[in-house]
């Protein structure tokens, strides 16, 4: 019984001191690659040709949580054709919406609110940056609702400067009644 147990603690010092030393190997390697990353230079980044006609960011423009929501009736069938008639009609409802001539087109629970509805006009007196809206299609079908919402969207940004750079997304609406858009407007705050 002896024999045996001198042979399994033999063995369990060689798996230990075997066990160390791959251990210490790779503290040895952690501790070069740390000074090599010392003593590396930093990178230097040459500077932009263009640096000196670039205006200076004045920091992130910041998109507001209070927003005007409108329901705009518009010439659907043109609309889904491609009719310019109707896409100027749109653009002319849209431009009357956004200054504010139009507080019958306000639309949605929180326009019918008093303070929703202050904010709202508080923006549109503002003259504020569109910097996303919502266009969606209110139509009886599904499918000819997307499209006009997306040929809306499209024409809105196309057409009205104050969109332009704005961000969109397009949508079908249904129940909100028939050839019409209901738009969706976040402006930014600075």
């Amino acid at each position: 019984m002896s024999g045996r147990a001198s042979r399994r603690s033999r063995r369990a010092s060689r798996f230990s001191a075997a066990h160390l030393a791959g251990w210490l190997f790779a503290d040895l390697m952690l501790v070069l690659f740390l000074v090599a990353m010392a003593v590396q230079r930093p990178a230097e980044i040459p500077p932009d040709p263009r640096g000196a006609d670039r205006p200076t960011p004045q920091g992130p423009r910041v998109l507001g949580q209070d927003f005007c929501e409108f329901m705009i009736p518009v010439q659907a069938d043109g609309l889904l054709g491609g009719d310019r008639a109707a896409t100027a009609d749109l653009l002319a409802k849209v431009d009357r919406a956004v200054d504010g001539r139009r507080r019958s087109w306000l639309h949605g629970p929180e326009m019918r609110d008093a303070d929703g509805r202050a904010r709202c006009e508080a923006q549109l007196g503002e003259d504020a940056q569109v910097g996303f809206y919502l266009v969606y299609g209110a139509r009886d079908d599904t499918d000819s609702g997307v499209i006009l919402g997306r040929n809306a969207a499209k024409a809105i940004k196309s057409g009205d400067p104050r969109f332009r750079a704005a961000i969109y997304r397009a949508a079908w609406t249904g129940g909100a009644g028939n050839s019409a858009v209901q738009l969706i407007v976040f402006f930014y705050q600075n």
